[in-house]
């Protein structure tokens, strides 16, 4: 959306704040349909938060969209906050907003990160989940994340280098060690200097363009804080775990969506995954990287909310004919 849009987008009907426990308060908001499918969208990052730029990719006369940030993310409280935040906590943070929301059952989708939560979070609640839409997803393994932080010596291009030089020399062998022991005890100054390198970082890795510098503020810092967190601890999913929760889903119906140009998630990420859900079809949109809001990307998740809409399957939506 543009800045106007931005100022226009809809009004969810429904917002506020569940407590988790533990200090924790997760916001949400409702949009689109109130008697519609009901589709919880998961945010990426990890710590990204929802944004309503995200608005325009659903369908919201058909669907019941439901968005929340997680634990430490966006408008929950507190911001960035490491105690009693993983990714087990996470998933029982989905439940007992449905719960609350007194909603049956729920199609949930997610793109990158919050793509690999909806499926472990429909792993462990199977009968809640009707459906999963998954946008370039990530499996939080090993290979990814070092590629991010710790690319072979013929991939350490400028703009890892760059990166890189956030840290002392000693220290940019283990850069995400580094990264995430500053982030979580490092003043203001050091802090900021930090999330505004990784956020250019990111961007170029997405894009191949160099952005514009952000705006450093508390929640940025937050949102980098978190995100180093669960990198650190590869996302306490363990080995495989995200592809374990896919092949425990059996035929569950699944569209999977994929930029060919994809820098940071892999796009052989989602072959991977339709073998592990055999009931899944896959788009592999041609030209889109990693962020949501190419053209081909955006219509090819439109097109897959048709398709279930009017089918409660996916099939045939792989081939683009919806």
């Amino acid at each position: 959306m543009s800045p106007d849009q931005l100022a226009h987008a809809p009004a969810p009907f429904d917002e506020g704040r569940l407590d988790a426990g533990d200090g924790h308060l997760t916001w949400y908001a409702q949009y689109g349909n109130p008697q519609g499918m009901p589709l919880f969208w998961l945010h990426g990052g990890p710590g990204s938060g929802s944004g309503l730029r995200h608005l325009a990719l659903f369908d919201l006369a058909r669907y019941r969209l439901v968005l929340a940030d997680q634990r430490g993310c966006g408008r929950s409280l507190p911001p960035g906050a490491l105690r009693h935040n993983d990714t087990d906590l996470l998933i029982a943070d989905i439940e007992r907003l449905r719960a609350h929301l007194r909603l049956a059952r729920i199609v949930v989708g997610g793109g990158s990160w919050g793509a690999a939560l909806a499926l472990l979070y429909a792993a462990r609640h199977r009968t809640r989940v009707d459906a999963l839409l998954l946008r370039a997803p990530f499996l939080a393994s090993a290979a990814e994340i070092d590629a991010f932080f710790a690319p072979r010596p013929d991939l350490q291009d400028g703009a890892w280098q760059e990166f890189a030089a956030l840290a002392p020399p000693s220290e940019r062998g283990s850069l995400l060690p580094w990264l995430a022991r500053q982030l979580a005890s490092a003043g203001h100054a050091q802090c900021a200097r930090i999330a505004r390198g990784w956020h250019v970082y990111e961007q170029l890795r997405e894009s191949g363009a160099v952005p514009a510098q952000p705006v450093v503020d508390d929640a940025l810092i937050a949102r980098y804080r978190i995100q180093a967190h669960y990198l650190l601890h590869a996302c306490f999913v363990g080995k495989d775990g995200v592809q374990a929760a896919a092949r425990a889903l059996g035929g569950m119906p699944a569209a999977i969506l994929h930029g060919g140009a994809d820098r940071v998630c892999p796009p052989d990420n989602a072959r991977l995954l339709q073998r592990c859900l055999p009931a899944s079809r896959v788009r592999i949109v041609a030209g889109a990287g990693h962020a949501p809001f190419h053209p081909g990307m955006a219509s090819a998740l439109m097109e897959a909310q048709d398709c279930y809409a009017r089918n409660a399957h996916f099939e045939g939506w792989d081939s683009g004919h919806g």
